[in-house]
């Protein structure tokens, strides 16, 4: 049986030390792997992660106040107040009314939504472009300098993401709030494969066009969804096929539940 040697146990002792096994979601895993003093780490991590800033002074502020602003000026909210305390009848009027109001505001509310989403996705997609830089400037250049080259990063980010919002009108109106982010969103795709165009990242790479990819499907099923909720009935609108099966299946199943279940209409009083 071999006995193991010193130098075995000298490089086993020095694997487990390894910089690797004290890794934390806040040391940049580049910092420990390079051995870089763990007083920069934390400094390093921050500075990274001011980048997600400009989304959210920029982007989240103006969504979260449009949105919530939209709702409580709507027709449609301010009907339900109005009913309340008044007989049936009257309260019916009111909501009838007020639904003609609501399908605008439904649009508006749904395109607000939406810029939350994709500036959410900015904010991701900044930190993974931040985080790949930064890997690359701590391999050429000290912790002090890629602290530097961060802050001048996320400056001139929140400066352009601030000057987009102002010339596109994204700050005063929820309508080109979402076409701005999108924009910006997009920008940010390119400018990180372009910069990472020789470097195979497939972690970062098929993170950041994941997060694209889900941001456009979400907007377009719910533009198409809200596009379709707002056609008046009144309008030669053919029936679909698909949704009168799945209505009376849906029907079939109910009365299947209700049948299971005993509901009873005078006793449960329905």
């Amino acid at each position: 049986m071999a006995v193991p040697s010193t130098d075995d146990e000298a490089a086993s002792e020095k694997q487990n030390d390894s910089p690797v096994v004290s890794m934390s979601s806040l040391r940049p895993r580049v910092a420990v792997v390079l051995g870089i003093p763990s007083v920069w780490h934390y400094p390093l991590f921050l500075c990274r992660l001011l980048s997600i800033a400009p989304a959210i002074l920029w982007g989240l502020r103006f969504a979260l106040r449009f949105l919530i602003t939209d709702f409580l000026r709507s027709e449609f909210y301010r009907s339900q107040l109005e009913a309340r305390g008044l007989d049936d009848v009257a309260r019916i009027r009111i909501v009838e009314v007020a639904h003609t109001d609501w399908s605008e505001t439904r649009l508006r509310l749904t395109e607000t939504a939406l810029s939350l989403i994709w500036c959410g996705s900015s904010a991701h997609l900044a930190f993974i472009f931040a985080d790949c830089l930064m890997s690359r400037w701590l391999l050429n250049y000290t912790p002090q300098a890629t602290i530097i080259r961060l802050l001048t990063l996320c400056t001139i980010s929140g400066f352009i993401a601030q000057k987009v919002t102002y010339l596109l009108g994204a700050d005063r109106s929820p309508l080109l709030l979402l076409p701005a982010w999108i924009g910006i969103a997009t920008t940010l795709t390119v400018c990180y494969h372009v910069s990472q165009r020789r470097i195979n990242i497939r972690k970062e790479t098929k993170s950041s066009i994941s997060i694209f990819g889900i941001a456009s499907f979400i907007s377009l099923v719910a533009l198409l969804v809200n596009q379709h909720m707002g056609i008046p009935a009144k309008r030669d609108y053919p029936e679909i096929p698909l949704t009168a099966v799945l209505g009376r299946a849906a029907e079939i199943g109910g009365r299947v539940l209700v049948t299971l279940l005993g509901v009873n209409g005078e006793r449960d009083g329905l």
